[in-house]
């Protein structure tokens, strides 16, 4: 590891060169921490980068990368992804056809060991009072039209429908503003919200997030990013560190959520993103309910690659 002096550019120019003829002579891995930020050249940090010389910037953030880089490296016994089996065959061919349709999302989170509330596409009026009725009253009703990512933002989302006349009154809403097309939704017990994902960095592939949800996410505004695979200890480690652990314990009254149902949810998470990571440009399930009985999904969303 090399810092980078705050000196004129070819002393710096120098210096660089010198690292890059380090790299190419070392199986040692290098790399180039730079103090001050705002001193480093970005083209040289450009030639840098593109030798695959990473070049971290701030002393603080630099320092947590390369702690990462070492926790990562050290673990004695890393886990190991399990190989793709039968249900990479079932979803991979599914995604790499293009988005697909929101129901079946909730499938692929099942299919993967993470509990989801019960859910069915319908289109018409009649076939959304179908829906609710076979699923159970009360039920959501959300929008389920193409291209509208954040149904709440657009007043997409109806909740505690208790009987028929509210899912009529809903449904028509909806179709009127939106479109006729809708997800009817089991209603998922009461608990504390978090938000899991997976998002791809073009370097490291898939990578778990997780953070707070719903409400909760304007006040815990912070989230743990990790490698996959996860294991249900590693992910129970994650949320001790994580401010809404202590929500999660119970606060206030609240009953404790089952933690052990939360790092399993996660972990199943994890060997999803371990087998179809490749096809997902990103996967989000938010929010995730936790609650004392266990925890649920209560929506998804995808962005194949």
């Amino acid at each position: 590891m090399s810092s980078v002096p705050d000196s004129g550019p070819a002393p710096i120019r120098e210096l660089h060169n010198a690292v890059l003829a380090a790299a190419a002579h070392t199986a040692t891995p290098v790399a180039v921490l730079a103090g001050l930020p705002a001193a480093l050249d970005p083209i040289a940090a450009a030639r840098l980068r593109t030798a695959g010389v990473p070049v971290l910037e701030g002393t603080r953030s630099g320092l947590l990368a390369l702690r990462h880089l070492l926790d990562h490296a050290v673990r004695p016994e890393p886990p190991r992804a399990a190989e793709p089996g039968p249900r990479r065959q079932r979803w991979a061919p599914l995604l790499s056809a293009g988005p697909p349709g929101s129901a079946v999302l909730f499938d692929l989170l099942r299919d993967y060991g993470i509990p989801a509330v019960r859910v069915r596409a319908a289109g018409t009026r009649a076939g959304t009072l179908a829906a609710a009725a076979e699923i159970g009253y009360p039920v959501v009703l959300k929008t389920d039209e193409p291209g509208i990512a954040h149904k709440s933002d657009v007043g997409g989302v109806r909740l505690g429908l208790a009987d028929p006349a509210a899912v009529c009154a809903a449904y028509d809403d909806l179709a009127a503003r939106l479109g006729p097309r809708v997800l009817v939704c089991q209603t998922a017990p009461p608990g504390t919200e978090l938000a899991l994902g997976i998002v791809r960095d073009p370097a490291l592939g898939p990578l778990i997030v997780i953070s707070a949800g719903g409400v909760l996410i304007e006040f815990l505004a912070e989230r743990a990013v990790v490698l996959p695979p996860v294991t249900p200890a590693a992910a129970r480690a994650i949320l001790d560190r994580l401010r809404v652990g202590a929500v999660l314990t119970g606060v206030r009254g609240q009953p404790p959520a089952d933690v052990t149902a939360i790092a399993d949810a996660i972990a199943a998470l994890s060997a999803l993103a371990a087998e179809l990571g490749d096809a997902l440009a990103a996967l989000d399930v938010n929010p995730l309910i936790c609650g004392p009985a266990g925890a649920i999904a209560a929506d998804v969303l995808a962005v194949p690659r």
